[in-house]
């Protein structure tokens, strides 16, 4: 049976389930299939079979397969973006088999590598990136010479590699040592390791490059990195043992494999939730799409099968303000003719069909939580998924409004609608966010490399909050002070000049502090002497608000 053509392939607009996922076909393969590559023609799907020699082809027009021989326990595999190649790892032999696409038939070998698995070609097609997870090195593979030209060190047992879509970064999930280390492509260096992950296993970027998915196979739980600070910014649970993780080709769906729970989860990546849980898998692998998302390959692992299901619906965003005016983007099937669409009983403020598959709308305002989205078009009415209001997040009072360019600080900050933040944002920089009631949360004060002040705000799933202020205070310098002199019996007026004078909040002389002062601007202080018993030259030390101190470079005296 094909699974892109044929009128028993197509769910009708309006019938169940309307908007999950439904299994097309099931197609034998061989023993132990692990990994899938679909050609970018979509015309071919490639799987391992690791418990045999054998790299299974599957025709997806005519849904029949054939097999090629490779070599003991293949692992992963990948195809080149002109769909010419194959690349198949073996951890046994310490080999990456070479497929030629045109005759499907063995056509090389790279050896000389220890426990390849995960790998990933640019893409420019110039390189291949592999694990070698019994070395805790990454290998660089030419593939117009099909050597190995660089040799990258990473962290301890890497198993998946993915390539930022520009092909300047490749994310290596070390499974025993919890992190992913980020290569420079360029340089063939580690430019970041990113921590906090627990037996990490597959890993999948975004079409656009801005996040990485990170499956935790140790925690239930998949963790979510910006690429722009290589940082994690999310972390989504999932059943048990997420493996495997594939982005669709629209960016608008992660779709993770739980071999322990034996499901597919799919994830919206515009909210990072949960969307649906589909079980009924025996160890569910690898999954790959169609090049137009509408179908979903999922490796069967323990039933020696690839289960073909269709794309489920997918909102995109699926949350925004209640006062509407979101532009959202409804993926399904049988929009033809679209008539209405509705979120909750409200009316979108208008919609429009891009194809069968594809329709926009602006969302209209809303009072309750969460609604259904309804469309009605030719084929009938049908609920494609669920649209979350959210009220915006508001800051009322932050515990300090100032503090040192090393941060460290721990602020209270006090508003409504707290639930659902998880992070606080210091003007372009982001520190994760302790919510301990709707009402409250603390945050340490990330550091910051300029004395200035910036907004702090906090961001829900509704949106972006209010800001205030916060103003990184640098450590005070003085420069010189005048008179350098004065007399025992003190009250003596003195200029004390410098810079970032404006936090000055106490005065010393010689211990003593001055009879009084006054911060005149950012660059002086004017000082009142104490009196003092003995002459002679004492320190004059000034402290901010913040507790950072300067101390002249001359004394004064005493006389």
């Amino acid at each position: 049976m094909s699974a892109l053509k044929g009128p028993s392939a197509v769910q009708q607009f309006g019938s169940p389930p309307s908007g999950a996922m439904a299994a097309v076909d099931t197609i034998p393969v061989g023993p132990g299939p692990r990994s899938i590559a679909m050609r970018p023609d979509g015309l071919r799907a490639y799987v391992t079979n690791s418990g045999a020699d054998t790299l299974s082809v599957i025709d997806t027009a005519a849904g029949t397969t054939a097999t090629i021989s490779v070599g003991a326990g293949p692992w992963d595999v990948t195809i080149t973006p002109d769909g010419q190649f194959v690349y198949v790892t073996e951890p046994g032999s310490g080999t990456v088999r070479i497929v030629g696409t045109a005759t499907d038939t063995l056509i090389g070998t790279v050896g000389g590598l220890t426990a390849p698995r995960g790998l990933a070609v640019t893409p420019d097609g110039a390189r291949l990136y592999v694990a070698n997870s019994g070395a805790n090195k990454v290998s660089v593979i030419s593939t117009a010479t099909s050597t190995v030209t660089g040799t990258i060190n990473v962290g301890n047992s890497p198993e998946s590699i993915a390539i930022r879509p520009d092909g300047l970064r490749a994310y290596v999930t070390n499974s025993a040592d919890g992190t992913v280390s980020v290569i420079n492509t360029l340089s063939n260096t580690v430019a970041a390791t990113v921590t906090g992950f627990n037996v990490p296993q597959g890993v999948a970027v975004t079409p656009d490059g801005a996040q990485a998915y990170v499956a935790n196979s140790g925690a239930h739980t998949v963790s979510v990195i910006s690429t722009a600070t290589n940082t994690v910014t999310d972390t989504i649970t999932v059943a048990t043992s997420p493996v495997h993780l594939t982005v669709s080709p629209d960016g608008t769906l992660v779709y993770a494999t739980t071999t322990g729970a034996g499901s597919v989860t799919v994830i919206n990546s515009s909210s990072n939730n949960v969307t649906e849980t589909r079980p009924g898998f025996v160890e569910p692998h690898e999954v790959a799409t169609t090049p137009d998302g509408n179908y979903v390959y999922v490796v069967d692992h323990g039933d020696n099968t690839v289960s073909i299901q269709r794309r489920p619906a997918s909102i995109s965003p699926n949350r925004g303000t209640r006062g509407g005016g979101t532009a959202v983007t409804i993926k399904g099937r049988g929009f033809l003719g679209t008539t209405t669409v509705l979120f909750g009983i409200r009316q979108a403020k208008s919609f429009a069909v891009v194809s069968d598959t594809t329709l926009t709308a602006i969302t209209p305002s809303a009072i309750r939580s969460s609604v259904p989205i309804t469309v009605t078009a030719s084929g009938g009415t049908a609920i494609i998924g669920h649209y979350f209001y959210r009220r915006l997040p508001n800051v009322n009072q932050i515990s300090s409004s100032t503090g040192s360019m090393s941060g460290g600080n721990v602020l209270t900050l006090t508003g409504s609608r707290f639930i659902g933040v998880k992070y606080v944002w210091f003007g372009t920089v982001m520190a994760g966010a302790t919510v301990l009631s709707d009402t409250e949360l603390t945050v340490t004060v990330p550091p910051s490399a300029l004395a200035h002040t910036v907004p702090v705000y906090v961001v829900n799933p509704g949106g972006v909050s209010n800001s205030l202020s916060y103003t990184y205070v640098g450590a005070p310098t003085i420069t010189s002070i005048s008179p350098t002199s004065g007399p025992r019996t003190g009250s003596r007026v003195v200029n004390i000049n410098g810079t970032l004078l404006s936090q000055v909040n106490s005065v010393i002389f010689g211990g003593i502090p001055a009879l009084s002062f006054k911060v005149m601007s950012a660059v002086k202080v004017q000082a009142v002497t104490p009196a003092r018993a003995t002459a002679g030259p004492v320190a004059v030390v000034v402290t901010t608000s913040i507790g950072a101190t300067a101390t002249s470079p001359v004394p004064y005296t005493y006389t």
